[in-house]
């Protein structure tokens, strides 16, 4: 092959490399189909989007899975803590059967006999008021061989109820709330960390692909750098055997063919550097073939032009960005802890109040004289214990007021400075947050304007480095330039060109850092977080 004409093909190379880098695209989240890919190329390798490398991720990567997990962790621990309102009952049996001798002759028997069976019902429940109330409904029933039982068999039916009320401290603002109001705020910063792992998810697999494109396209800058090599070592020798060039620069040619060499091996080795790190982050950790999957990467680096209202994207990533929203639930918490500290410096006075109500039956015993015989038997049962108790004939109530208060500095007065002290820190912390958030967004903002300019500067580059070349071909051609001369301009062109593709590539990741840092990288995606 003549060297114009290894020049020309050269060239056709990088300038298709350069135009198709540079086409204009739709956005992949929009243009492709979620999912598992499953379309082979002649190779064997998977042809993969973005868009379904960032569903693979999603559905696949571990950090997402442990992520999501916690939310149902934190979701079930408010569960836990509203459980303490669910009112809580309680029953129990028990039967007594028992002999034993008298010990004086007021026991009514020489050997006391007697059968007692009781049988209870129990409801307590706490109030979100602080308080708490039970009511207990309790029943006996007792046969006995005493000459003094008035009843026999003796039915006593019992029910009482007590309420507990904080009036100071504990009145709203009690331990139980302030469980479920930490509880509730855990679970909303763990949906917020779900987010951000999903955003990072989003933007390291974004990341990840471009440099795996990067990579692909470098080896083919690589590979045709070598071929020209090998052509101009090919032509330099023929025309050593006749005699028109020195042997010296068939070596010049050779250790260029080498150095070229050594560059396809490092830009291969750095395909498989990067497919690694894109499987690690989208396949399935339980896949067989997890890292011999070979992936096709198909959806191009874009030219597309933002346009960057500073103030704007500013405003935005301050309303968005989910580490912010994460610290304002996480502040929202310490001002409660500090009304909860507050509340817990009052003294402790508790109304409470009871009341209870009580009947007795069963088959009554009427006695001539004391500890006689009976004279006669009244028959009663179960049923004349329940109206004795709601008729309300046997009852006692009882209102009062329970008063404590600690002397000295107590150790509320010290868990109460505490939360003020750490209220007024999660501030500062917030404060901080929008200063780096800010400087973040400026930053990405700048990346993205400055590899936009490398772009235009890079293609400049490359253009003039080609013309350089084709100069120095034609005069190599009439015996006015050296081989080395050439040389040095084909490794000017293959810098130029991987320098170009090296800005489009770092254009591309600009935006998606801008993205990130704005907090609004999941609408660019499509992916939305429930």
């Amino acid at each position: 092959m003549k060297p114009n004409r290894t020049f020309v093909l050269f060239c056709i190379l990088f300038f298709s490399l350069a135009a198709g880098a540079a086409a204009p695209q739709e956005p992949a989240a929009t243009q492709d189909t979620p999912g598992q890919p499953d379309n082979l190329d002649e190779s064997g390798e998977i042809q993969l989007t973005l868009q379904q490398a960032i569903e693979m991720a999603l559905e696949n990567n571990l950090n997402v899975v442990v992520s999501r997990l916690d939310t149902q962790v934190q979701a079930e621990g408010v569960a836990s803590a509203r459980g303490v309102y669910k009112p809580f009952v309680s029953a129990s049996l028990n039967n007594l059967d028992s002999r034993s001798p008298a010990q004086s002759q007021l026991i009514g028997a020489n050997v006391l006999a007697s059968t007692r069976t009781n049988y209870a019902l129990a409801w307590n429940q706490e109030l979100t008021t602080g308080g708490n109330y039970n009511v207990s409904w309790q029943n006996l029933r007792q046969t006995t061989n005493s000459a003094f039982s008035g009843f026999n068999p003796l039915y006593d039916a019992a029910l009482s109820a007590q309420v507990v009320q904080p009036l100071a401290q504990n009145f709203r603002l009690n331990p139980n709330k302030q469980r479920i109001v930490v509880a509730q705020n855990s679970e909303r910063i763990s949906r917020h960390q779900f987010e951000i792992q999903v955003m990072d998810t989003v933007r390291d697999v974004s990341l990840g692909y471009l440099d795996l494109v990067f990579s692909i396209r470098d080896l083919e800058v690589a590979r045709q750098s070598l071929k020209l090599a090998q052509n101009l070592l090919r032509n330099n020798r023929i025309q050593v055997e006749v005699g028109t060039m020195a042997p010296i620069d068939v070596l010049e040619a050779e250790a260029e063919v080498a150095a070229r060499e050594e560059s396809v091996i490092l830009a291969e080795a750095s395909i498989r550097t990067f497919e690694d790190i894109l499987k690690s982050l989208i396949n399935d950790p339980e896949s067989p073939r997890f890292w011999e999957t070979r992936y096709l990467p198909t959806t191009a680096p874009t030219m597309e032009e933002i346009q960057i209202d500073l103030d704007d994207a500013i405003r935005v990533a301050l309303q968005r960005q989910p580490v912010l929203q994460l610290s304002r639930v996480e502040l929202e918490t310490r001002d409660y802890n500090v009304r909860y500290t507050k509340n817990q410096m009052l003294p402790q006075l508790d109304l409470v109040g009871s009341v209870a109500l009580s009947g007795i039956g069963g088959d009554q015993i009427l006695r001539e004289d004391f500890a006689g015989l009976p004279s006669s038997i009244i028959p009663g049962g179960y049923g004349d214990a329940i109206d004795t108790l709601f008729g309300g004939d046997y009852r006692d109530w009882s209102l009062g007021l329970n008063v404590s208060y600690p002397l000295g500095n107590s150790q509320a007065e010290a868990q109460h400075s505490q939360a003020q002290v750490a209220a007024r820190q999660q501030r500062a912390q917030i404060d901080s947050s929008q200063i780096l958030i800010s400087q973040e967004v400026r930053q990405t903002a700048r990346a993205v304007d400055t590899n936009r300019k490398r772009i235009d500067a890079t293609r400049v580059a490359r253009e003039l480095a080609a013309k350089r070349l084709e100069a120095e071909q034609k005069k190599f051609e009439v015996g006015m330039s050296t081989s080395f001369l050439i040389v040095q301009a084909q490794r000017d062109l293959a810098q130029a060109a991987a320098n170009e593709l090296r800005a489009l590539i770092d254009y591309s990741k600009a935006i998606v850092a801008f993205e990130r840092a704005r907090g609004t990288i999941l609408d660019r995606a499509n992916v939305s977080v429930r």
